[in-house]
């Protein structure tokens, strides 16, 4: 009788935030990623910011893929931004550990990846890319368009329906296909971010695959002249929160797309 084969192992980034006991950092990961990555067939294993980045090349080998997950902004002299408060960054140990994982993974590896709000910006940076920093004073929207209210603190005292705007999906493109979509099925996304990857400057080796209505980018993956998109590398940074639209079955059809790219990995 076959052995039946074990779930791929997903690795996953960790927030930090402060005790409310004593003052200490903890390592966060929100339930809802964890819950989207077991919910489609995955095991997720959480890696905290660690101090000794070397530690994570013996943990790498373990992994059939790897979530980057969203948080606050990461530090803009990343990508040669203007300073912004303190408050709206991420903490330094988290914003060192993520930028150097991200490059490990992406140029060391060929593990399939999906990166998530912050996770999805983040994969531009690790490239050389660049963000908008705050849409809501350096965007101008694609002409005849209106602005979405992007960012949780625009939408104060608005409906729960405002959390959502229709998303435009390149035809042929890695995120429609792991969505199940075609252009023209009018799927609608949440939004919680007030930053952006900045056209123009999407990073090495990756292009745009998805817009919102103003012209937001909502999706990233392998551009066409890249050896990722040649390999068939699953490798997808989505703007929104599909951990949070798990009663959405193309959201869940995502994460399913990309745990079966990661068990393809599995011997």
């Amino acid at each position: 009788m076959k052995k039946e084969a074990a779930p791929p192992l997903i690795g996953m980034n960790m927030s930090l935030a402060g005790s409310a006991a004593g003052g200490n950092d903890e390592a966060l990961a929100p339930l809802t990623y964890i819950d989207a990555v077991s919910g489609a067939g995955g095991i997720p294993l959480c890696i905290p910011p660690l101090e000794d980045i070397d530690i994570i090349r013996t943990i790498l080998p373990l992994l059939q893929g790897f979530i980057f997950i969203g948080g606050r902004d990461y530090r803009p002299q990343r990508y040669g931004g203007h300073p912004q408060p303190e408050h709206e960054l991420l903490d330094a140990r988290r914003d060192c550990f993520d930028v150097v994982l991200a490059g490990l993974i992406l140029e060391e590896t060929d593990l399939p990846v999906l990166g998530i709000c912050g996770g999805h910006q983040l994969l531009a940076i690790a490239r050389g890319g660049a963000l908008i920093q705050d849409i809501r004073t350096q965007w101008v929207p694609w002409e005849g368009k209106k602005k979405i209210l992007h960012a949780k603190d625009e939408r104060r005292g608005r409906g729960k329906t405002s959390f959502l705007h229709a998303l435009s999906l390149r035809e042929g493109s890695l995120v429609a296909d792991a969505m199940g979509s075609t252009p023209a099925t009018g799927i609608s996304v949440n939004s919680f971010h007030h930053q952006a990857v900045r056209p123009g400057r999407t990073g090495e080796g990756l292009c745009a695959s998805a817009w919102s209505a103003d012209g937001i980018i909502e999706a990233l993956e392998p551009a066409p002249d890249s050896a990722w998109l040649c390999s068939g590398r699953f490798l997808l940074g989505v703007q929104w929160h599909p951990e949070r639209m798990q009663d959405q079955i193309a959201q869940r059809r995502l994460f399913r797309s990309f745990i079966e790219a990661a068990a393809r990995r599995l011997p």
